[in-house]
C-alpha cells in the first residue's frame, strides 16, 4: 500500500565549529537547521505546485530553482505568506552548535546531520501516527522521507542508523521515533532543481535558520518563521518542541534571547 504523507527534508546553515569571533569574521553558522515540509501524499502534487504560483508572482523564470538564499526580503515575506496557506505541515529541528557538549565528537562524518536527522524523523512518526485518517485519505499511515541530495553523503549509512536506532528501541534504549510509521525502504533523495517539495523544505529551513542566526551586525528575522507558523505540526495546540525544535536543551536560553524569539518560552 502507498504512503500516507510524503516529507520533503533540507537544510540551512553549515555543520562547521569555527565560530566568528568579530563581526568582520567569515566563519561557521552557530545555527543548523533541519527541516521536512510535509505534505498528505494523495494531494501532494497540487500542493508543491505554488512554486509555479511563486515563479509566476516574482517574475522567475518557469523552470527556475526557488532557492531561499537568493530571495530578497520582500519576496520571503510573500513566498512565506503562500506557503502558509497549503494544507501542509512544517517541522524545523535548529540546532544551536555552540551549545553541545562534546562537540568534538560533532565533527566526525555526518554526526551533526544525523543528530537532526533523529529528531526530525522521531516527529515525523509522531506526526503520521496521530494525523492518519485511512477513510479519508487512504494509504497505510506511514511517511515517504526526500531527502535533499548532499554531496558526498552515503545515504545507506543513514538507512544504517536508523536501523541501529530500531534495534537499540527494542532492546529497551530511549529511542523515541515510531518506526512502524517511518520505514526506511520509504527514504530517498533528489535534488531541488528537480523536486519543488524540496524547494519547499528549503524555504522553510532557511525560515527558521533566518529566525535564530545572527548577521554580521548582530540582527535575526523572525518574521518569516512567525508567518509559517500557523502551518507548524502541533499536538495538542501546542508547536514548540514538535514542528520547532530547538536542541541541545541549554540552547533554548541562547534562542528566548534573541530579539523576537520571546515565544519559544517553555521549549519542550
Amino acid at each position: 500500500m502507498n504512503a500516507s504523507f510524503r516529507a520533503y527534508v533540507d537544510e540551512s546553515g553549515c555543520e562547521g565549529f569555527s565560530f566568528r569571533t568579530s563581526a568582520s569574521r567569515q566563519a561557521s553558522s552557530d545555527w543548523f537547521v533541519l527541516a521536512a515540509f510535509v505534505t498528505r501524499k494523495r494531494t501532494d502534487i497540487e500542493t508543491v505546485k505554488v512554486i509555479d504560483q511563486v515563479r509566476r508572482e516574482m517574475e522567475l523564470s518557469p523552470k527556475r530553482h526557488v532557492h531561499w538564499k537568493d530571495l530578497k526580503h520582500a519576496q520571503k515575506v510573500r513566498y512565506a505568506q503562500l506557503i502558509s496557506q497549503l494544507q501542509a505541515r512544517i517541522i524545523a529541528v535548529c540546532v544551536h552548535k555552540p551549545s553541545l557538549v562534546e562537540p568534538e565528537t560533532f565533527r566526525e562524518r555526518y554526526r551533526l546531520y544525523f543528530y537532526g536527522v533523529r529528531y526530525l524523523v522521531e516527529r515525523l512518526s509522531w506526526l503520521a501516527r496521530d494525523r492518519h485518517n485511512p477513510a479519508k485519505w487512504g494509504g497505510d499511515g506511514t511517511v515517504e522521507m526526500v531527502f535533499s541530495n548532499r554531496q558526498g553523503m552515503s545515504y545507506d549509512e543513514m538507512r544504517d542508523y536508523l536501523r541501529r536506532l530500531d534495534r537499540q528501541q527494542r532492546q529497551g534504549q530511549d529511542v523515541r521515533i515510531d518506526f512502524e510509521h517511518v520505514p526506511t525502504e520509504k527514504l530517498s533523495t533528489n535534488t531541488p532543481g528537480r523536486c519543488m517539495g524540496l524547494q519547499l523544505a528549503d524555504a522553510a529551513a532557511g525560515a527558521a535558520f533566518n529566525a535564530l542566526e545572527r548577521d554580521r551586525f548582530g540582527n535575526t528575522e523572525p518574521r518569516y518563521l512567525r508567518i509559517l507558523g500557523q502551518i507548524l505540526y502541533r499536538f495538542n495546540s501546542e508547536y514548540i518542541g514538535y514542528g520547532l525544535k530547538v536542541v541541545p536543551h541549554e540552547a533554548c536560553a541562547e534562542a528566548v534571547g534573541i530579539e523576537g524569539m520571546e515565544w519559544l518560552k517553555g521549549q519542550k
